[in-house]
């Protein structure tokens, strides 16, 4: 079964008991006034850069624009993770929150082409989690991340992750959170980079049977 970045998308989680799933395993204090900025930041969507492994190639990131993208947006995603959603989930989130799904898509600057290949999507959300009775943060939340196989190693997930954090941040988001397989060590080395941590680990958490840990950037620290 092919690894995957992202567990099943939040709003179709079922309840449970989160202490039946959570191992003992405490998150690191934030510091005293700010913690984790240290995540690259990405300005200028739209801007071309050569890849890494190919200068002959650019990529450049942009927005979700409309309903057409979704069917290639859809096929990445099925093709990278390994539980399937519907056509709906896909919509909850792009609909929500268009401005917090990026593409990045590749251009070969010999031709001439108005609709160039979409090779890389990351799908996000933003709202209100009520950490503690009054006290609320604005989280974000990375649900969906996949690049093209062939052009992986380009830096490109991480680019994508940084312009949703980038977005996140302009709309006074206090953390970001994802889930990913403890297995896949390509996924938690690319968020470790970006300043993510360990915050827990969650007992079977995969319709596959393994387990995930959640990751947690902290933007800023919140006086309860």
């Amino acid at each position: 079964m092919p690894k995957r970045k992202n567990k099943r998308p939040e709003h179709d989680e079922q309840p449970c008991n989160e202490k039946e799933h959570e191992a003992e395993e405490p998150p690191p204090p934030p510091g005293p006034n700010l913690m984790v900025t240290s995540y690259v930041t990405f300005e200028g969507c739209g801007e071309r850069t050569p890849l890494r492994r190919n200068p002959n190639l650019l990529v450049s990131y942009d927005q979700f624009k409309s309903e057409e993208q979704l069917p290639r947006i859809m096929e990445m995603m099925i093709a990278d993770l390994s539980e399937p959603y519907s056509i709906f989930t896909y919509r909850y989130f792009i609909n929500n929150w268009p401005d917090l799904c990026f593409l990045a898509r590749v251009h070969d600057p010999t031709v001439e082409d108005p609709n160039p290949r979409i090779i890389g999507a990351i799908v996000c959300k933003l709202d209100y989690h009520k950490i503690g009775t009054p006290h609320q943060c604005i989280r974000g939340y990375l649900a969906m991340l996949a690049v093209e196989k062939e052009y992986r190693g380009n830096g490109i997930a991480s680019a994508l992750v940084c312009h949703a954090i980038d977005t996140m941040v302009r709309k006074n988001c206090d953390e970001v959170v994802l889930e990913t397989e403890v297995t896949n060590l390509a996924a938690l080395g690319l968020y470790e980079e970006l300043g993510f941590v360990r915050d827990k680990r969650l007992h079977r958490y995969y319709l596959n049977g393994v387990d995930a840990y959640r990751l947690k950037l902290w933007l800023h620290t919140l006086a309860l």
